[in-house]
Formats: structure tokens, C-alpha cells, sequence
């Protein structure tokens, strides 16, 4: 463990900005966004009206306070996080314990829940035959991760600005009339590009399917997509897009995206264990597939609460942090770059989140001081994190294969319910 000061940077605006949304009249007209993305099927297919009563709090209509009662100075884990207890850390610790309980139910197919406050992991629950060291899978939480590695690209000078046009690094796109399409554009998923990211093999033809089972060079397919839009005019959810990414930072960086997370987040904030999948053809899968601990994804979500400050590293720009975390013109209350930034009823809007397909979160709320990580269940393939070519025979969702893979959580699983009912449990 050790302790930084505390800066004024975005934490601060953005609580003064949740209080006030919290305060407008409108606010209590405010009603539940959920999934409203079609295409988001991979960020959680099973999200629906809550079937549970998660308890609310003042924690959402206090968040001014909770940011100015928080320490000020920040503590970052070491090799180990350090432990705390609810009530230490402004928490109804029964509360807690009724919002944990209900996402541990075994239909919720949860394999780990940690809640991090004030730089301590204030409690964590693993299901049966899983515990802190156990490996997590990412799905699409790996898409904030890439996000995160162009953005230090940029700040080292090897990508000159998100407005650089995509044929820097894809040069035949301009004669395929593509010429326009910037990186900031593959950022906001706002490309243009065609893309079906349907799951479901019975709703007819899928890029992303196509994508995962079909190709030993996955870049390849994704490089070649057609354009069915003008650039920066709809936002297409698109793990095709997101794969780009990782070709950006190769040629930009001369490392993969993988070896590059490496040097620039996974070492310096002391990652237990990391494996970034690849594709037959050795293409970092940056759409997806960052296998590691629970606890090392509220690492990257403690990494954005504090702007991309690590123990007084700043390993990734705060300016990027503020970026991406602003909204797209073309989703502007709901995705920026690579992250999610959509409002749950009992939440403080200042909260943003990383997601991927089967229930996997990291939620982020800097006026509560406040990391949530909820991972699904996920057994992962002993052999080496390479898709040969099929991605789904040895990194498999839903439950497909039967003792390999992740399973998604049952229909009563209520997303918002959960992370609601943590924040109403806090009462500093």
C-alpha cells in the first residue's frame, strides 16, 4: 500500500456535477435508461426489470458531500490490496452484505464481487470454488483497456491526435472510399462501417459470429468491413471496430497491444496475473478477452477514478481519462471512448463503467470514491490465450460448452438493482 495526495482534478467537477443534476427538478422524473443500445448484446444480453427491491439510499442525492468527506489522500494497493471493513469505510454493513447476497445467488452465475472505497477493498465475495486469485474474463471490459493504451500512444507522440484519418494505418481504405474515417471515430463507434453484433446464430447472418468462429485472422475481416454510413453520423456498437485498435497501436507503438498493456498498466500497478487473447494469426484481440483477477480489474477502475494517476504515475494522461469518459455526439449520455457512461436509477451520474458480454463490470464513481467489480462465472482453457481459429471453442460464452468458459446470468439478473443497492448502502 502506499498514499498520494489528493489533486482537484475531474473527481471534483464531476461531483459538483452529479449534485447538481441530483438537485435539478427533473431529476426525479429521471426514469431507467436500461440497455437501450440494440446492438449492445455483448455488454450484458440479459439486463431486465428488476425483480428484486434494491434498497436506494442518500448516496446518490449526497454524492457533493461524499467526495469532500472523502480522504485527502489517495492510497493505491501494492502487490495486495489493503483490507478494510464496511463500516470503516462509510458503509451499512448489513446493507452491503443484502446487496452482495442477492448477486451471489447461484442463477446469478456470479464468480466474484470486490467494492473498493477509499483506496481499500471494503469486501469481496467469491461463489464456491473461486477466491480472489481465481482468473476473470473480460469479454468487452477489454475494450475500455485498449482505450486506455491508444491514449498513452498519443501522449507518448507515436499517434499524433485522435483525428488522425485510419489510412495512416490502413492505407488502402482511401481507395475504398474510406478516407474520411478517423480514430476518433473507431473510438466513438462512430465509423460508419457495417457491423451486426447479434449473438444469437437464429437471428440470421452476425459479424461478430462470423468474427469469433470463422477466421484465423481475425484484423483481416475486421480491416475489411464496407461502409454503410458516413463517419460520425450513428452510433454501431462493433467489437470489429474496437479489434482495429490493436493494429493502431502496433504499428504506432512497434509493440502488440498486448505487450504494450504490459509496460504501460499491467507491471506498474502490479497485476497479478494478465493474459491478453490473440488471434491464430497473433493479432491482440482488443474487442475483447483480457483474462486476469477481480481484484486487477478494480485496479484499472481505480487507475480512471483517480484520472489515469497511479501512486503519482501518471500512466495514463487525465486529460485522455476526461475524454473518454465525455460523451460521442453520436451517443452522447451513454458511450465515449470505449466506455460506458449511461445513468441507473439510485446511482450518482457521474458514474461510468466498463462492461462486457455475460455480466462482466467494473463500475467507477468518483463523487462516492467508489470501484465495483462483478465478474461472471469462468473457467478459463489451460492451453495458450490463442484463438485456433474458433475463439468460441476455447474461450466459449453462455454457458456453450459445459465446463469451459463463461455463463451468463440468469434473466432475473438486474444490473442496475445490483450496483444501486451497494451505493444506497453507503452512509457517510
Amino acid at each position: 500500500m502506499s498514499i498520494t495526495p489528493r489533486t482537484t482534478t475531474r473527481r471534483t467537477q464531476r461531483a459538483v456535477l452529479a449534485f447538481l443534476l441530483a438537485i435539478a427538478p427533473l431529476s426525479a422524473c429521471r426514469s431507467d435508461p436500461g440497455d437501450t443500445s440494440a446492438d449492445n448484446q455483448d455488454a450484458d444480453s440479459t439486463i431486465v426489470e428488476s425483480v428484486t427491491s434494491a434498497p436506494t439510499g442518500n448516496a446518490g442525492a449526497d454524492s457533493d458531500t461524499n467526495d469532500a468527506d472523502s480522504p485527502d489522500e489517495v492510497i493505491f494497493p501494492g502487490a495486495d490490496w489493503e483490507l478494510s471493513s464496511p463500516e470503516t469505510e462509510g458503509f451499512d454493513a448489513e446493507a452491503l452484505e443484502h446487496a452482495l447476497d442477492a448477486a451471489l445467488i447461484p442463477t446469478a452465475n456470479t464468480q466474484g464481487v470486490v467494492v473498493v472505497r477509499h483506496g481499500k477493498i471494503v469486501t469481496e465475495r467469491y461463489a464456491d470454488g473461486a477466491a480472489s486469485d481465481s482468473w476473470a474474463a473480460s469479454w468487452s471490459v477489454a475494450k475500455s483497456f485498449a482505450s486506455a493504451l491508444v491514449g498513452i500512444a498519443v501522449d507518448e507522440g507515436n499517434i499524433s491526435s485522435v483525428d488522425t484519418p485510419m489510412t495512416t494505418w490502413f492505407p488502402d481504405w482511401e481507395a475504398r472510399g474510406l478516407g474520411d474515417i478517423t480514430l476518433r471515430h473507431v473510438l466513438q463507434m462512430s465509423t460508419g462501417l457495417q457491423w451486426n453484433e447479434d449473438y444469437n446464430p437464429s437471428n440470421g447472418p452476425s459479424d461478430i459470429i462470423a468474427l469469433v468462429t470463422s477466421h484465423a485472422d481475425q484484423l483481416a475481416y475486421a480491416a475489411a468491413l464496407p461502409k454503410e454510413a458516413e463517419p460520425g453520423t450513428v452510433f454501431n456498437y462493433s467489437s470489429g471496430v474496437s479489434l482495429l485498435l490493436g493494429e493502431v497501436i502496433a504499428q504506432s507503438t512497434g509493440m502488440s497491444a498486448d505487450d504494450y498493456a504490459r509496460e504501460k498498466l499491467f507491471d506498474p500497478m502490479q497485476f497479478s496475473k494478465a493474459d491478453w487473447w490473440q488471434d491464430a494469426a497473433g493479432h491482440t484481440l482488443t474487442y475483447c478477452c483480457v483474462d486476469t483477477t477481480s481484484r486487477d480489474f478494480a485496479r484499472f477502475g481505480w487507475l480512471y477514478l483517480n484520472d489515469g494517476n497511479w501512486d503519482g504515475t501518471q500512466l495514463v494522461p487525465a486529460s485522455w481519462v476526461e475524454e473518454s469518459l465525455t460523451g460521442a455526439p453520436t451517443s452522447p449520455d451513454q458511450y465515449g471512448y470505449q466506455w460506458w457512461l449511461e445513468d441507473y436509477p439510485g446511482v450518482p451520474d457521474d458514474m461510468f463503467m466498463a462492461r462486457g458480454f455475460d455480466g462482466q463490470y467494473i463500475f467507477a464513481i468518483p463523487s462516492l470514491d467508489l470501484v465495483v467489480v462483478r465478474n461472471g462465472t469462468y473457467v478459463k482453457d489451460p492451453g495458450p490465450a490463442v484463438a485456433d481459429p474458433n475463439l468460441f471453442a476455447v474461450y466459449p460464452p453462455n454457458g456453450f460448452i459445459p465446463g469451459k468458459g463463461t455463463i451468463a446470468p440468469s434473466d432475473g439478473w438486474d444490473t442496475a438493482g445490483f450496483i444501486a443497492g451497494v451505493v444506497a448502502a453507503i452512509h457517510d
